[in-house]
Formats: C-alpha cells, sequence, structure tokens
C-alpha cells in the first residue's frame, strides 16, 4: 500500500477575489493583513521543512492602474510582486501554481474566453519563470478540464467531498452552510483524497477547509479544527490515500495569530508524523504522476 500523504493549497488572490463584488472593510483588511499572513506562513513552512502550492492570481504580477483607482489602498491589494516574491524564495522550496489570470469563473465564462484567460495566465508565469503545472480553479468552480490541459495545466484541485455538500446539493446553501459549521465542530474524520486520471491532468480533490474565524465560525474551538485535521492524517497513514488541507491567506484576516497557531499545532503533527516515516508532505505538483 502507497504511503499516505499531507497536500496543503492557499489560493492568493488578494482584491481580484472578490473583483465582482466589491467590499471596502474586505479591501482595509487585505491591505492591512495580507502580506504579515503570507509572511508568517512562509515561515511555519521553513521551520518544519514542508512544501505547500501556492495558487496565484495572476494579475498579482502586472500592474492595472485602473484596479488601483478603484479604493483607497492603490495599487497594493491589485498587485503584489513582492508577495510572490516572498514565496518564491522561501527556504524551503514552494510550488507555485496558477489560480487564473483575472479570477475568472469557470462555471460562467465562456469557452474562449478561459481560454484567452489561461493563456495570460501562462505568459505571467512564463515571463516570471515560475512553474505552471498546479491549478486551482477560482471560487471551486470545476469545468472545461480540457482547456487546462491545452494549457499546459498538469494538476488541479477539485472541490471537498464530505457529507455537507450532499446536503447543500440536496437541501440548498443555507442548509448546506450550516451543515459546513456542524461538520467542522464535530469529530467527523475528513475525507481522505486519492488522484484521479483524467489523460494528461490528474484531479486532486480537497479534504477540508481551514476557515476563517469571522461571523458564525467564531463558534468553532480551534481545538475542534486541530483535532479534525489530526484525525485526517491518521485516515492517511491508515488508508494510503492523501488528506488535503486548503484556504486562503483571508482565512486568516480575522483572529490572525489563532489562526497561524491553529494551523502551527496540525502542521507540527504532520511533520512528526513524516519524521517517523509515517506520511509524505507533498505540494500538488507531485501528484502529476501519481494517477
Amino acid at each position: 500500500m502507497a504511503r499516505g500523504s499531507l497536500c496543503i493549497s492557499i489560493d492568493v488572490e488578494l482584491a481580484w477575489g472578490i473583483w465582482d463584488k466589491p467590499s471596502p472593510a474586505y479591501h482595509a483588511r487585505c491591505a492591512e493583513r495580507e502580506a504579515r499572513i503570507v509572511a508568517g506562513l512562509v515561515a511555519l513552512f521553513d521551520r518544519l521543512a514542508i512544501s505547500a502550492t501556492w495558487a496565484i492570481v495572476g494579475r498579482l504580477l502586472e500592474r492595472d492602474d485602473a484596479a488601483a483607482r478603484t479604493t483607497a489602498h492603490g495599487e497594493r491589494i491589485w498587485y503584489a510582486p513582492e508577495l510572490i516574491e516572498r514565496v518564491r524564495t522561501a527556504r524551503t522550496p514552494q510550488d507555485i501554481g496558477s489560480h487564473s489570470y483575472a479570477h475568472v469563473y469557470f462555471g460562467q465564462t465562456p469557452r474562449e474566453a478561459l481560454r484567452e484567460d489561461l493563456a495570460a495566465a501562462r505568459r505571467v508565469h512564463d515571463r516570471n519563470h515560475l512553474p505552471f503545472a498546479s491549478f486551482v480553479f477560482p471560487r471551486n468552480q470545476v469545468a472545461h478540464i480540457d482547456l487546462l490541459r491545452e494549457a499546459g495545466v498538469k494538476v488541479f484541485r477539485s472541490v471537498d467531498h464530505g457529507w455537507h455538500i450532499d446536503v447543500r446539493e440536496r437541501l440548498g446553501g443555507t442548509a448546506g452552510r450550516l451543515a459546513n459549521l456542524a461538520d467542522k465542530m464535530l469529530p467527523i474524520p475528513p475525507r481522505v483524497v486519492h488522484p484521479i486520471d483524467h489523460g494528461d491532468v490528474v484531479e486532486l480533490p480537497s479534504s477540508m477547509l481551514l476557515m476563517g474565524r469571522n461571523g458564525l465560525r467564531r463558534a468553532v474551538h480551534p481545538a475542534a479544527v486541530v483535532a479534525k485535521a489530526r484525525l485526517g492524517l491518521a485516515a492517511a497513514q491508515r488508508t494510503g490515500g492523501t488528506f488535503h488541507l486548503w484556504f486562503h491567506p483571508s482565512n486568516f484576516y480575522y483572529d490572525t495569530e489563532r489562526q497561524l497557531d491553529t494551523l502551527a499545532r496540525i502542521l507540527e503533527t504532520a511533520a512528526h508524523m513524516r519524521d517517523r516515516d509515517e506520511i509524505d508532505i507533498r505540494p500538488m505538483r507531485s501528484f502529476v504522476h501519481a494517477a
């Protein structure tokens, strides 16, 4: 049986993540906190020698004067090459992937526009000498996989397959959100996943979102999050599958230090298991030939 693994993927988007629903409060938190959070994540990964996948919006590496004029924060929430450079130059090598060029939604956008977006993203990565093997769909709208293959993507993240997803699909968004909150509060092991071969591109489903601590999410105690993730790690070790944890830096905007501490406790457990040869810790790109 193959050895189990932990994979971590991070969606890096800053203000592009809500370009269609702008929020001044979100923009302010983005300007004030994103850089410190990314630095904290890189420092944690360096301390524990962990490689993660950072899926970046390509426009973060291209100046956009029109976007910069839309908020009081100027270009720093739209253009952040120093943030990407901080990841690229981490002591522990990180996998930098794509989160599209302009955070377009694959379930809603015409195919030709998606093809152009992927070509633009590839151009940005090539110009900045960044890999273009790993891909995360904006808003997790998984669609048009053939266009990923055409653009040269080798592995993509798909959505969680927990019971709360079934509730959302049967009963709608409100029931799904309540089920998702309950799932995070209860000691239900997250599902381990396995890579799925689609010819020249591999699908790697996710297992668990590290949620933010705003709104009702504050009701979920950090100890419950750590316990749930440890159940996922144990299941990966037991079954030979993968526990795939994902989040945005924005999931750390509220109660930042506590969130970083929660992640640190999860990763310290994973690093201890890795050092005892019980699991591997792998970025998405490493699954290209695993399906």
